[in-house]
């Protein structure tokens, strides 16, 4: 699960590299990981000091704020259809499975595209549980790259129009991931 969480805060972290906007300015990214044992990791940028960062990674994975993906088991043109039908249904459940020990999730609902996923369905066996809601606008810009690529810079810029907000949670029992972006630059 360790290893999961910190991937998830990864992710959240890569999604909000190169923002560059004016509205960029008052935004701050947290990202805080507290495990069982004690130990805690708070990160709290300013969105606008991401935007250096973008510089400093390499152009062979980072190219002109796009990723370019290799050897998917889909194309992203395939993505971006599903994602068209997805955007323009209505509020609704897409995916639910239900296990003995597990339930996933997968909504969308007022802009918002949510994922929930819960293991360890029944009170004694504890369990892992990830929350992710992104703003449609962000999903959107970020599969407006061309051919294999993805969009990183207008995903962040269309993330930063969207303003605050809570955008991963993971609990479990080992530790508890939070990311989210508000106005607070030192957040507790």
């Amino acid at each position: 699960m360790r290893q999961r969480t910190l991937r998830i805060a990864g992710l959240a972290s890569v999604l909000i590299l190169g923002a560059g906007s004016a509205m960029a300015a008052d935004l701050w990214l947290h990202v805080r990981v507290e495990e069982k044992d004690g130990a805690t990791v708070k990160v709290n940028l300013p969105v606008t000091m991401l935007e250096k960062a973008v510089s400093m990674i390499p152009e062979e994975h980072f190219r002109d704020g796009r990723i370019e993906i290799d050897e998917w088991h889909t194309s992203t043109a395939d993505l971006r259809e599903l994602w068209a039908e997805l955007k323009n249904s209505p509020d609704m459940t897409f995916v639910t499975v239900q296990e003995d020990d597990e339930s996933v999730r997968v909504w969308k609902e007022s802009g918002y595209l949510k994922v929930s996923v819960r293991e360890g369905a029944n009170e004694e066996a504890g369990g892992d549980n990830v929350d992710v809601s992104l703003p449609l606008a962000v999903v959107d810009a970020l599969l407006s790259g061309d051919d294999n690529e993805l969009n990183i810079t207008a995903a962040i810029e269309a993330l930063v129009e969207e303003g605050e907000g809570e955008l991963v949670t993971v609990s479990g029992n080992d530790e508890k991931v939070r990311v989210w972006v508000d106005r607070v630059a030192e957040a507790d």
